[in-house]
């Protein structure tokens, strides 16, 4: 089995890691609202070490993404989408090193560890969507991933979208004055589109053994 099945199955792996962690960790911690409360949160309650799992699971699988990516794409516009994809995963890293600061702090000055972990996040946010949209081009001329190329256009769309209501929500602190409005809804609905990219990346890459 060459590397970059490997690789593809990293990026899997990743995804499967994170999905479960944040469903056991709603499962333990409901008070954590999904319309309101940044998944960030999880890591102060009941199985709290499962967020800094998740983060660690998704990240490395994200990098082990970009790497595979790179040895099949070669274009200018692919190769400045894999290294935003490198970012992303490297943001999550940091972000799960470096915990937010709890619930309820949103009105008080934040602490260094809360500050890096906001701005790993807004970096890998913006990272991940470049990668999606500048890959994009290359994901549909390419024939290994055919299997998914008819859901490379609306996913890539979807996280743009997506990217732009949590942008809006983080915007809103500055009118309110106080955490941001349904952050929580608007960044599950991010993570959800952003693991659908990368579920078709590794598509391509286990694709590319053939």
């Amino acid at each position: 089995m060459r590397k970059t099945h490997l690789l593809g199955y990293a990026g899997f792996s990743g995804i499967f890691i994170f999905a479960i962690s944040i469903l056991l960790l709603h499962g333990r911690q409901p008070e954590i609202s999904i319309r309101y409360d940044a998944m960030s949160y999880y890591v102060y309650g009941q199985l709290g070490w499962l967020l800094w799992a998740g983060l660690l699971g998704l990240g490395l699988g994200s990098l082990a993404l970009a790497a595979g990516l790179w040895r099949i794409q070669k274009g200018a516009y692919a190769r400045v989408g894999i290294l935003c994809a490198g970012i992303w995963g490297t943001g999550l890293l940091i972000a799960a090193i470096f915990p937010t600061d709890p619930k309820g702090s949103w009105d008080q000055p934040p602490s260094t560890r809360g500050m890096i972990h906001f701005s790993a996040a807004i970096f890998a946010f913006i990272a991940i969507t470049l990668a999606a949209l500048f890959i994009a081009h290359a994901f549909i001329k390419d024939g290994h991933w055919k299997p998914v190329q008819k859901w490379i256009v609306p996913v890539t769309a979807l996280t743009a979208i997506s990217f732009i209501l949590i942008m809006i929500s983080i915007v809103s602190i500055f009118v309110s004055h106080g955490a941001p409005l349904y952050f929580g809804l608007t960044e599950r609905l991010f993570f959800f589109m952003s693991l659908c990219w990368i579920g078709i990346a590794s598509v391509g890459l286990l694709r590319s053994e053939r």
